[in-house]
């Protein structure tokens, strides 16, 4: 028994509830104080020292052996407490057969606290997969928040650069590089730049001709985010510059052909049917200074006498029969100017009504959607109602209005006696016969003037019938007139 090592067992008793959940620290000074008096069983205590060893002497050390744990214990917290199998190997130097991480998981745990601890990190798990699902959701959303606010913004973008002031900057003008080389062409661009247009000079597919294309904001969304794109959208309408000396040529030969003579010069209508094949847009031809032009080459000396025939026998009721020929069979617009400036102060109105027209055909089927009959009220002073009612009369007095001849004093007289149509449409319903409704209002008397120099007259038998038609008759296409 002497070669083999100390065994000290501390082991809880199970007997004391209240010494169940004791720490070992606490534990430890317990033992201490009931071997010192000695009051009290050592079957008793909740920790049961049993020291084995072969004489006397190994009793004293195992005490002095826990008199050296004590500090040990005392130093640490309750919440820092030292491990028992490192106290005990540390005091006692005892070495186990078993492993010592394997002993302080069986010293320091059992079924229950190992059943618990499962069930604590299934439990922990299951918050950490609920918050983790939580912070993914939240990202989405913050995610969907921001794209919504992105289409909204860009949305917003595109709604102010369809506004007035701003769809203007959206237009570009392309004019063809062989308008640059005509006479005074430098006041086209100066009225260009002083309306703020932004234009191209280019060749384009037909010689002489000035296009428009319009940049479209686009958006779309692509893998959660918004991408802008800009487009370029050309418009339906072209202007095609004709110089005075080919429309001269056309001219003629368009008027001789009218006469039945023969000619080889390509005509006017030709030249436009030629101008579709190429170009599938509503077509404006413009002929700038053509009254210039021919004065002086009716002044020069070294002009193709042949010209100055064409020209003589071209005037201008000629050039204006030859124009609306072409604007009839053709389908065209065409338009005499007397000076570049005018030209380019042409081209910059056609830019503002070519950047207004998607808002304004936006407002006009808006207006459609409703009544496609009803009349339009933009131009004239629309009666506002108000929640009280009031406006209702006045509503009623320029609906009288519309009839041919009537004015505010007939509007007057009549709503005073009948103050809405549907009081008008009982009394018509009262009257025992047709006749005695279509002479109802006809002894209303109308005054135009107050006082001693105020004259009277009566609505008459006319009026009453056209308004005892229109609001009795069932028929929309009834003539208001006997």
């Amino acid at each position: 028994m002497e070669g083999e090592c100390n065994v000290v067992d501390i082991t809880l008793s199970d007997n004391e509830d209240h010494y169940e959940y004791l720490s070992l620290k606490e534990r430890l000074l317990l033992l201490e104080t009931q071997k010192e008096k000695h009051t009290m069983p050592l079957s008793a205590c909740p920790l049961k020292k049993r020291l084995h060893s072969g004489s006397d002497d190994a009793e004293l050390d195992s005490s002095d052996k826990m008199n050296e744990m004590k500090p040990k214990i005392n130093e640490c917290s309750y919440d820092e407490q030292p491990d028992l199998v490192d106290l005990l190997k540390e005091c006692y130097g005892m070495n186990f057969k078993d492993n010592d991480k394997e002993l302080k998981k069986s010293s320091s745990t059992n079924p229950n606290n190992a059943k618990k601890t499962k069930v604590k990190e299934d439990i922990d798990l299951k918050k950490e997969l609920a918050k983790q699902e939580k912070i993914k959701l939240k990202e989405e959303k913050m995610k969907e928040k921001n794209l919504m606010k992105a289409l909204k913004a860009s949305e917003k973008e595109i709604q102010k650069s369809k506004r007035p002031d701003e769809c203007l900057k959206g237009m570009k003008i392309y004019i063809d590089q062989s308008i640059i080389y005509e006479k005074e062409s430098e006041d086209i661009f100066c009225v260009l730049d002083e309306s703020n247009l932004r234009y191209n000079i280019e060749e384009n597919s037909v010689n002489m001709s000035v296009i428009w294309c319009r940049q479209v904001a686009d958006v779309t969304v692509e893998n959660n985010e918004v991408i802008k794109k800009v487009l370029e959208q050309m418009e339906n309408t072209s202007v095609i510059l004709i110089q005075c000396e080919n429309f001269i040529k056309m001219a003629f030969a368009s008027m001789q052909k009218s006469k039945g003579k023969p000619c080889t010069d390509i005509t006017l209508l030709d030249y436009v049917s030629n101008v579709r094949s190429v170009l599938s847009m509503e077509i404006t031809l413009v002929v700038v200074g053509l009254d210039k032009y021919q004065r002086s080459v009716k002044e020069s000396v070294i002009c193709n006498p042949e010209l100055k025939k064409m020209s003589r026998q071209i005037s201008k009721t000629v050039a204006e029969e030859v124009a609306t020929e072409v604007q009839f069979k053709a389908f065209c617009h065409f338009s005499f100017l007397n000076n570049m400036r005018e030209f380019g102060e042409m081209l910059a109105r056609f830019s503002k009504a070519l950047a207004e027209a998607p808002e304004r055909r936006e407002k006009h089927a808006q207006k459609c959607q409703a009544f496609s009959w009803y009349a339009d009220a933009d131009s004239s002073c629309p009666v506002k109602i108000g929640k009280d009612g009031s406006g209702l009369l006045k509503l009623w007095q320029q609906q009288i209005q519309q009839f041919n001849n009537v004015g505010p004093e007939v509007a007057e007289a009549i709503t005073c006696k009948y103050p809405s149509p549907q009081s008008l449409r009982k009394a018509y319903r009262e009257c025992s016969s047709v006749k005695e409704a279509e002479t109802l209002l006809q002894d209303i008397v109308v005054r135009r003037n107050y006082g001693p120099l105020g004259t009277q007259r009566r609505i008459g038998p006319e009026l009453s019938y056209k308004i005892y038609l229109f609001y009795t008759s069932k028929d929309g296409d009834q003539i208001l007139q006997r």
